[in-house]
């Protein structure tokens, strides 16, 4: 059964973490800034592994979709400003990952991080080429170029390669990837759990082709060009993308 989304979210929390402690994955704190196209599946995807997120976004309508559809916690903020980033908790927090449209903001978020409250680690999405080589002489730890994610957005509206790999997790041994369906695909139709998925891939989040978020259970049934983002083992990402556009 789903859990109710607030009152039993810590204990969400608690239980996810018990289990990835068996797993011996180390939980920690996430600051993620900005909810958007890569924040939302990447807090998701994050909470999933057992991890303690809190998402900043500026949004009013984005903090409210990610409380209601996804039962994150999440306030109204800006990334630049150090009372939303103190609120947020950014001074227990293990990582900081800005994920906001603007380069400027992802890097002065970063840095504020790092020089008032000592986050050890900083990871920032670059929207140009130039400010990704600047992010890393400022001392951002890991740089995500938003070249490559833009040129495999483009490649979505072509069917021979619906797949955008939004970023690399942990030792880049798995990756966060959106995987659109084609509408005569053979998988549309049928539930997630019908799905043969490669081993060790989890199915984070569906987005309807109306932009609206569906969790993804078990029983939660394949639209026609839906979005599926999912954590997928590197070495398996090209086996998932064949199984979900697999044409009729």
């Amino acid at each position: 059964a789903r859990h109710k989304h607030h009152q039993q979210n810590h204990s969400h929390h608690r239980q996810t973490r018990q289990r990835s402690d068996r797993g011996s994955v180390a939980t920690m704190y996430l600051v993620i800034v900005g909810g958007g196209k890569v924040g939302a599946p990447l807090a998701s995807s994050l909470v999933n592994e057992g991890h303690e997120v809190f998402v900043l976004d500026n949004d009013p309508d984005v903090v409210a979709s990610l409380k209601r559809e996804l039962g994150m916690i999440a306030t109204i903020g800006e990334a630049t400003s150090l009372r939303a980033l103190q609120d947020a908790g950014a001074s227990r927090a293990g990582a900081i990952i800005a994920t906001t449209g603007s380069d400027a903001d992802n890097l002065a978020a970063c840095q504020l991080a790092r020089t008032n409250f000592d986050v050890a680690r900083t990871i920032a999405i670059a929207h140009s080429p130039e400010n990704a080589e600047l992010f890393d002489r400022s001392g951002v730890d890991l740089v995500v170029s938003a070249t490559d994610l833009v040129l495999a957005n483009l490649a979505t509206a072509l069917p021979g390669h619906p797949l955008i790999r939004l970023m690399p997790l942990a030792d880049r041994s798995q990756e966060l990837v959106a995987i659109k369906l084609p509408s005569a695909g053979t998988a549309v139709g049928h539930t997630l759990s019908e799905l043969r998925l490669p081993y060790g891939t989890k199915i984070v989040l569906m987005i309807t082709s109306a932009g609206l978020s569906k969790q993804p259970g078990s029983d939660a049934i394949i639209e026609s060009e839906d979005e599926i983002i999912a954590l997928s083992p590197a070495n398996s990402t090209t086996e998932l993308w064949k199984l979900l556009t697999e044409l009729r």
